[in-house]
């Protein structure tokens, strides 16, 4: 089933879904099938604008669970939904004990990526470890990019920010170097 590039709503893909303010549990069988997922619920944690473009991307968590405080999504599946004026442009599986972030691949913020990767605690530093990298076209596609692009900022993901980002906070890909969020300090860094 071809859903990309058509008109798309969780509404119109659900047969079922419960809304309590806070987040949306849907009942799916079209989207399961689609991503041949034996998860019961999906839940829309969320949703956000890329970057500067018309764009937003919108994440469901796949969960045998309705109780979102029960529910740790990096035990779970997460499928992203990239659209723009209601077409969906693409679509994106994100694995079990992996995060994403959304982040700046160009100095301007007009290139805008997709990090994926693990989030790392230790000892009062935080670092979100990337391990495939994305790029995110004007037409809303995804497409995969080498580890080797420089990121100019990559912020947390989302499940792991706060109120005031930590101080101790870096990013980079696996095995590479830790960069701070500041774009002008890794821009000047890979030149």
């Amino acid at each position: 089933m071809d859903i990309i590039n058509k008109p798309f709503s969780l509404e119109k893909y659900s047969e079922k879904i419960c809304n309590d303010g806070s987040f949306t549990v849907l009942q799916s069988k079209k989207i399961k099938e689609i991503f041949n997922e034996n998860s019961k619920y999906f839940i829309q944690k969320g949703w956000q604008k890329i970057g500067q473009s018309d764009y937003i991307v919108t994440e469901l968590i796949a969960s045998n669970e309705t109780d979102l405080s029960k529910i740790e999504s990096k035990r779970s599946t997460k499928y992203l939904f990239i659209t723009g004026n209601k077409i969906l442009k693409d679509t994106l599986k994100i694995k079990k004990k992996f995060d994403y972030s959304i982040c700046q691949l160009d100095k301007e913020n007009r290139k805008i990526g997709l990090a994926v990767g693990k989030y790392k605690m230790s000892a009062g530093n935080e670092f979100f470890e990337i391990h495939h990298l994305y790029q995110i076209d004007t037409e809303g596609k995804i497409k995969k990019i080498k580890l080797s692009t420089t990121v100019f900022d990559c912020p947390a993901p989302s499940d792991y920010v706060k109120d005031e980002e930590p101080d101790s906070y870096t990013f980079g890909v696996v095995g590479g170097k830790k960069l701070n969020r500041y774009w002008y300090e890794n821009s000047l860094n890979n030149q």
